[in-house]
């Protein structure tokens, strides 16, 4: 009995260290980037809905924090209309609020990338040395909650990070993933 519960114990760290990296964090010039490479969003419901001719509203939130998610330090929202072009079988996207990158002719993984990559969370002023936590939230809003989002030309930041606490009705794809603890200074080499 004892030997078994050794065993498992000494199983985990093996485990974790064998396990693939879902949230990866890089700093490139003040400013913190990630990539989720094993993250596919754009699947089930969420694709049988633009297989069928809707946009659909993904929104991208980054945190940062030096405790754990007890304060945020730092934050970014993005926000991205994704549709689906039935003839030629690609993605459209359509950046939305401040940022409104446009790209199509995509593939489904390389537009999954693509919201990814344009994630930035800026760091300038925060200690190199001490420990940090980021969380990447990503979600596919509900068309009748996000409308008046969509629509808002002057949504603030605070409204945004109000509507990303509130639990979903209607839409089950939410997506957090956190790194950490991390040092910045860790992230140069």
């Amino acid at each position: 009995m004892t030997r078994r519960l050794l065993l498992a114990h000494s199983a985990v760290p093996l485990a974790r260290a064998m396990a693939p990296e879902l949230l990866r964090v890089r700093w490139d010039d003040q400013t913190l980037r990630i990539q989720v490479p094993y993250l596919h969003f754009l699947d089930g419901k969420s694709l049988e809905r633009l297989h069928s001719g809707a946009a659909l509203v993904f929104s991208l939130q980054l945190s940062l924090s030096p405790d754990r998610f007890t304060t945020v330090i730092r934050r970014s929202v993005d926000r991205y209309a994704v549709s689906f072009d039935l003839w030629e079988e690609k993605f459209a996207i359509t950046g939305l609020g401040g940022a409104k990158a446009q790209v199509s002719n995509l593939s489904r993984d390389a537009a999954e990338r693509w919201v990814v990559d344009h994630a930035a969370l800026s760091v300038s002023g925060v200690a190199e040395d001490k420990p940090l936590w980021l969380r990447m939230d990503l979600r596919a809003d509900d068309p009748k909650e996000s409308a008046g989002l969509v629509l808002d030309p002057g949504v603030t930041l605070s409204r945004l990070i109000e509507w990303f606490g509130r639990p979903q009705r209607g839409v089950d794809h939410r997506w957090a993933l956190e790194k950490g603890p991390f040092r910045l200074s860790d992230l140069r080499r």
